[in-house]
């Protein structure tokens, strides 16, 4: 049996990912919207924590960035 070892990305996603999700999906109350939205939280970490300092509580930065996310998602006639 092969074990290879996983990334320190590998580890964030498996621990957080469905915190993440169902954060999502009650903010979205649809799954496929949730999803799509958990993906880019994940895609913004990647492209842009490289080289900053991990937080010390990581799931909370990592909800943070998910609600401006989604935040920034909506339309603007929805906010009012």
């Amino acid at each position: 049996m092969q074990t290879t070892a996983r990334s320190p990305i590998e580890k964030l996603l498996a621990l957080h990912y469905l915190s993440l999700f169902r954060f999502a999906n009650r903010l979205c109350d649809s799954p496929e919207r949730a999803m799509i939205l958990t993906q880019r939280t994940f895609r913004l970490v990647l492209d842009r924590s490289r080289g900053l300092p991990v937080p010390a509580n990581i799931r909370a930065w990592l909800l943070s960035i998910l609600f401006h996310e989604f935040l920034e998602a909506r339309p603007a006639s929805s906010l009012r």
